[in-house]
């Protein structure tokens, strides 16, 4: 196809047919799923050798398998809303992620604009996850345990399930820090992250809340299943020692998550009994 773009060559000003041909978007035309045109750009991205070799190719065949059914279900939206975006991968640089504008031509085809989007999207996803994870555990923070927590209520409402909120404190953080510096002490705060999560399920969320103090809430369990994890974590001396005679360990204290009562005072009671915990008493739930 000789002429991809329709109407004036210049209006307002604007040169269309070099801007789709020479331009920095990876553009295309296509009719069906067939590509009838495409520019040297969309070609390259493609693997292709030239836009001639792209041209007749299946375009949703072009892309990865598991974005192939979206892109056939854009095309078909393209046609009838005339405007309609999707953000795909190409079977030749499945790295990347191409960004795609679709449009419908006034003779029926599909006008294709793509864009490389994977820095942009990978810059996207870095400021999420800093905004909901602790910077130095990588453990959801305080505002995504309280989101999980939300949606673990309504899960608890529709289900009858119970929850369970425990309580974790690092004793003898400070003899780390006085004896070994600060450094020290945040390679023990990461090895206790990773030895919290070591011990729950994939469904359950381990938090750290700041400072020594970490949170796990355990959905969906009986009390026999919090009373045994409770005792595993208290029996797990982390590797990083503190004072002599001192173990660098854990304080665990538990609540189960009684739906009349408001997040904090659940959070107040597992919190108390933690303490209770770090003084020698140590109850088991039931």
């Amino acid at each position: 196809m000789t002429d991809p773009v329709e109407g004036p060559d210049r209006a307002a000003g604007v040169d269309w047919r070099a801007l789709a041909v020479r331009g920095p978007a990876a553009t295309a035309l296509i009719d069906g799923t067939r590509v009838l045109w495409a520019s040297a750009r969309a070609a390259a991205l493609a693997g292709c050798g030239g836009s001639g070799e792209l041209c007749g190719a299946d375009a949703p065949g072009l892309l990865v398998p598991a974005d192939r059914d979206r892109a056939r279900r854009a095309l078909d939206r393209a046609r009838t809303e005339r405007v309609e975006t999707a953000v795909v991968r190409l079977r030749a640089a499945p790295a990347l992620r191409l960004e795609v504008a679709l449009s419908a031509t006034r003779t029926g085809e599909v006008a294709v604009a793509a864009w490389d989007v994977t820095e942009r999207l990978a810059r996207e996803r870095a400021l999420t996850h800093r905004a909901t994870h602790d910077g130095l555990t990588g453990l959801p923070n305080r505002a995504l345990l309280a989101d999980r927590w939300q949606s673990a209520r309504e899960r608890a409402r529709q289900t009858g399930g119970t929850s369970f909120l425990l309580v974790c404190d690092v004793d003898g953080l400070k003899d780390v820090n006085d004896l070994r510096g600060h450094g020290a002490g945040d390679d023990v705060l990461v090895q206790a992250a990773k030895a919290l999560t070591r011990e729950v399920r994939p469904s359950d969320t381990v938090a750290r809340l700041g400072g020594d103090e970490f949170v796990l809430l355990v959905e969906n369990v009986p009390a026999d299943h919090v009373a045994r994890l409770c005792d595993r974590l208290r029996r797990n001396v982390l590797p990083a020692g503190g004072a002599p005679g001192r173990p660098v360990r854990l304080s665990v204290g538990w609540a189960a998550d009684d739906l009349g009562r408001p997040e904090e005072a659940v959070l107040a009671e597992a919190d108390a009994r933690m303490y209770e915990d770090k003084r020698g008493a140590r109850p088991t739930p039931r």
